[in-house]
């Protein structure tokens, strides 16, 4: 693990706390100004260390924070027109419009105007049909729990570059995920891209890697091609009987990592202790405190893009408290209150895939005696019940679409080749990595450019 990744888990160290009253105050020089005078004393290395990669956050942060207030509801009214101001400060009021101050003045999450159109009174305003049933998974699904399983044979072509502005010709590593052998996905082909390296198929965070000099911009991309198969065999653990045997034969075993907390993300603070044995309390059995865990994250946590998960602290308690989270942090907050009720539970993240849009996309695995390895897609179940559809949301709990790609298989992994700078996401490869050799300071989330689209699929 490079020193960058070791730093990267500092996170679950406490700030001082006049550096936090700066940073939220919105005055981000100070707090650089002042974790400098405090770098120039000895100090503990976790601390020296936490600090050092809040420096780098105060950094990117403004990145995440563009627009101020008069722009932020122009931004809303290009994807609901009939948007009003007194909506915005509503909105805002009630903690669904994210924003923090920098130099005095409010500034708007990037993708807060996102988040608000997926509501459905606002597809409804926007034009868009809201019908309960979707037009790409219900198909898929009702195949999935008629037949007992479904796959596809998928091709998928990604890439990664720095974007032109802040590309400089030098000497540059790569990584860029791809499939990854996992419960559901098997027979992987790469078949096109020259890598330097590509990780086992076994890899916890499978990529291929890179190590060239880039003088072109043009020969900025670095791309890859590749084929696997993914395959989904129906269950229903609350409703039916384990099978004889395990579903998905392949998968890992359970080992002691499903059971473990693991700073800086994957921590049972006292919080989620309490919520998990509120949640459990008189379920019969794994498979119902399982439910319990993914029906409050599915209907009391709102959908919610995210500002860099390296700006937050504590994901799982986080979406916790503020009842708020995109696919990821409902994915870890399923994970932790699972594995702390003593149900083994792991990560998969990659992307979802579809023919027009191929994004980045997170869920999770839990383990049911047997069983074996299930699934649980929280954010896609969670749409599924604000968007009126039961048999969608059940679904989720269980189970999975095939059209996915497994790269992670586990949260915190460490890429291969371990990265020497401070990465993008320090913790989930799912959009690629790149440094340049000698750099000052490492590249932020807005100065790469990744790409995927689906080439072609075929049922088995």
């Amino acid at each position: 693990m490079s020193k960058g990744e070791l730093m990267a888990r500092s996170l679950s160290v406490p700030l001082p706390e006049h550096i936090l009253k700066q940073k939220w105050a919105g005055d981000l020089e100070g707090a650089a100004r002042s974790i400098d005078l405090l770098l120039a004393d000895d100090l503990p290395d976790p601390l020296r260390d936490r600090l050092v990669v809040e420096k780098e956050r105060l950094r990117r942060l403004p990145t995440q924070y563009p627009w101020n207030r008069e722009e932020a509801v122009s931004r809303m009214r290009e994807l609901v027109p009939d948007f009003t101001a007194e909506e915005f400060d509503d909105l805002e009021a009630r903690g669904l419009i994210d924003y923090l101050y920098l130099g005095g003045e409010k500034r708007y999450f990037v993708r807060f105007h996102r988040t608000l159109a997926r509501y459905p009174d606002m597809l409804r305003r926007a034009g868009k049909v809201v019908d309960g049933r979707s037009r790409w998974l219900d198909p898929m699904i009702d195949t999935i729990r008629e037949k007992g399983e479904l796959g596809y044979r998928i091709t998928i072509e990604s890439s990664v570059a720095v974007e032109e502005a802040a590309f400089e010709p030098g000497e540059y590593r790569a990584w860029l995920p791809v499939a990854a052998a996992s419960a559901q996905q098997r027979n992987i082909e790469l078949l096109s891209g020259d890598p330097d390296a590509v990780s086992p198929e076994d890899a916890p965070a499978r990529c291929a890697f890179w190590h060239r000099t880039v003088t072109d911009p043009a020969a900025r991309p670095f791309t890859l091609r590749y084929r696997y198969e993914s395959c989904i065999r129906y269950a229903n653990p609350l409703h039916q009987p384990a099978p004889e045997a395990p579903l998905y034969p392949d998968a890992l075993p359970v080992c002691p990592d499903d059971l473990a907390e693991e700073a800086p993300y994957l921590r049972f603070t006292p919080y989620l202790r309490a919520l998990s044995a509120q949640l459990a309390e008189g379920a019969a059995s794994d498979a119902e405190r399982a439910w319990r865990f993914y029906e409050f994250v599915t209907t009391k946590v709102r959908y919610s893009f995210m500002r860099d998960y390296f700006q937050i602290d504590d994901l799982g308690e986080y979406c916790a408290v503020n009842l708020k989270g995109d696919c990821g942090l409902q994915a870890l907050l399923f994970i932790l209150l699972c594995r702390i009720a003593g149900i083994p539970a792991r990560w998969q993240s990659g992307m979802s895939v579809e023919p027009d849009y191929c994004g980045s996309h997170d869920w999770a695995q839990f383990y049911l005696p047997g069983w074996g390895w299930l699934f649980a897609d929280p954010s896609y179940g969670g749409s599924a019940y604000r968007n009126g559809s039961p048999v969608r949301h059940a679904f989720y709990f269980g189970n999975l679409d095939p059209m996915r790609l497994v790269a992670n298989r586990a949260y915190q992994a460490p890429l291969d080749p371990p990265m020497d700078a401070l990465r993008v996401d320090p913790f989930d490869n799912q959009c690629g990595e790149i440094e340049r050799v000698g750099a000052a300071l490492p590249f932020t989330g807005r100065q790469l450019d990744d790409t995927a689209a689906l080439i072609g699929y075929e049922e088995l």
